[in-house]
């Protein structure tokens, strides 16, 4: 089995117009995944929740596994925060989602892609989203991946020994929970290549591996078909050069590996 891209959105998103069928067509991959935004009181659309309407998202892919070779797959993201966690695991309780992406998007108050972040000290910032991330693994116990750890700065131009002093202390303890509770270490595409955070993820993988961690996913976080796969061959080659050689996967939410 290939790698396949594990982290990207269709119109099941509220902040995408992609279809299925466009994804199969351009690439006609052997596995697809799609991993729909579940955000209670989203500030991107004023508050509103966005809930992929799971039923409709399951009977469209059953529909199309019948008429394509792709085994289609089912997953979500889910913006996490902590006053939510009750209503999160309400959504997703008896639902089969082949894998959960846990990801931190906003406060309550505010996206960290908001404005609002840059009204912020920089030290007020990372405490605010680094508190944030590690509240949320550990208490997520229903997650399989942590998503874009760099999410909340991608608004900054920040220096990696501006970000290491203040954020290392979080992220070895994000990192270590992590890894006891399997949860595999995503790179983003969108960050990686979009964002220009590039450095931060040459500074975290080593860091990630140091305290033990093995697990690893590639995820273009496309929400448009030309996106897909965004930037694996440079996300790959980077976690080469430190050694790893394979990659988590996940189907029904077990860990497998494939090679890199």
């Amino acid at each position: 089995m290939n790698y396949y891209d594990q982290h990207l959105h269709t119109y099941h998103s509220f902040d995408s117009n992609e279809t299925f069928e466009n994804y199969l067509k351009t690439y006609s991959p052997t596995y697809f995944v799609s991993t729909e935004h579940l955000d209670f009181d989203n500030p991107y659309v004023k508050g509103a929740d966005s809930i992929p309407e799971f039923e409709a998202y399951k009977k469209e892919i059953e529909s199309l596994d019948k008429k394509h070779e792709t085994t289609l797959l089912k997953g979500i993201e889910v913006g996490y925060v902590d006053y939510q966690h009750d209503k999160i695991t309400s959504f997703l309780n008896e639902k089969d989602y082949d894998i959960i992406l846990l990801s931190i998007h906003q406060n309550g108050r505010f996206d960290y892609m908001d404005d609002d972040v840059l009204a912020l000290e920089v030290v007020d910032l990372i405490d605010d989203y680094y508190s944030r991330m590690l509240d949320a693994v550990k208490k997520a116990d229903f997650a399989n991946v942590l998503t874009h750890f760099d999410y909340g700065m991608r608004r900054l131009y920040l220096s990696v020994d501006e970000f290491k002093k203040y954020a290392e202390p979080y992220l070895i303890d994000i990192f270590k929970i992590i890894i006891e509770k399997d949860m595999a270490f995503e790179l983003n595409a969108k960050s990686f290549i979009k964002y220009g955070n590039k450095a931060l993820y040459e500074y975290a993988i080593p860091l990630y591996i140091s305290l033990g961690g093995k697990l690893f996913t590639l995820g273009s976080d496309a929400h448009a078909v030309e996106d897909y796969e965004l930037g694996f061959e440079e996300m790959g080659s980077l976690l080469k050069k430190h050694g790893i050689n394979k990659l988590a996967i996940y189907q029904k939410q077990k860990l497998n590996s494939v090679e890199l």
